[in-house]
């Protein structure tokens, strides 16, 4: 990355998992040592927007802290912690907190799984995660309050891909089983699964985001309006955006 001297850059991170952050911060700022990259999170960008109470049921409560715990130090290349809460020979819980012992995240686990999570930052709870038969299913944004400001779910749809390419060409998908149409000379490969995506709700005015790139769309114009900047996307999160964002010119980069 090339920085001009007159030139401040923000890196936005909107992921939904907050659990990311703290590594993905790390990682740019380790590869951009640079005074004039900023970087900044979802959770920073809300804290001082309005909330709800939190509801009992998606609370974190961390009920295990009188349990027997184990200390290990983290294998990612940083200075954490890990700490991890025994009962009955089980980890039911995990926490991970920096050098200096600030809480970064902590996760509850059943049968080897987790069930829920909390993120800190500057050791302030900013979300919480939820999760069905060990897989995500739900994070919610919180403001420097700890009150609910958005909820992200997490759903799954069916999507079919058709590739169809003429029998001469050096393009193979190996490990996908190929229909020959003998009239047209035609190969056809033919790919399902099961794709996430998120809805998005916004617990103030509680409007609902049917696309995570809506919400994102609605969120940049919102948050950076007043801002003199240029948009720089992922080149393959670009034509998501470019339905919900056709009034800026977004660049690849």
């Amino acid at each position: 990355m090339l920085l001009n001297e007159n030139i401040q850059i923000t890196v936005l991170l909107g992921m939904v998992q907050f659990d990311e952050y703290e590594t993905a911060k790390q990682l740019i700022q380790s590869l951009v040592k640079s005074s004039r990259v900023q970087v900044t999170s979802l959770a920073e960008l809300v804290s001082k927007k309005p909330g709800i109470t939190v509801t009992a049921k998606d609370q974190f409560v961390a009920d295990y802290r009188e349990l027997e715990v184990k200390q290990f130090s983290a294998t990612d290349n940083t200075d954490n912690v890990i700490l991890r809460y025994v009962a009955d020979g089980d980890i039911v819980a995990e926490e991970i907190t920096d050098a200096a012992g600030q809480l970064i995240t902590a996760t509850k686990i059943s049968q080897n799984r987790p069930v829920s999570a909390a993120v800190y930052e500057d050791g302030k709870q900013i979300g919480l995660l939820h999760y069905t038969d060990g897989k995500h299913d739900e994070s919610l944004l919180l403001n420097g309050a700890g009150e609910l400001v958005y909820r992200f779910i997490r759903h799954n749809r069916h999507v079919t891909y058709d590739y169809e390419m003429q029998r001469t060409s050096k393009m193979a998908f190996t490990n996908l089983i190929s229909e020959t149409d003998e009239k047209t000379d035609e190969v056809s490969y033919h790919l399902s699964e099961e794709r996430p995506y998120y809805e998005v709700v916004d617990h103030v005015d509680f409007h609902r985001f049917n696309s995570i790139f809506e919400f994102y769309a609605e969120f940049i114009s919102t948050e950076f309006a007043d801002v003199p900047a240029s948009l720089f996307i992922d080149l393959n999160d670009n034509p998501h955006f470019a339905a919900y964002m056709q009034q800026l010119l977004i660049f690849n980069y």
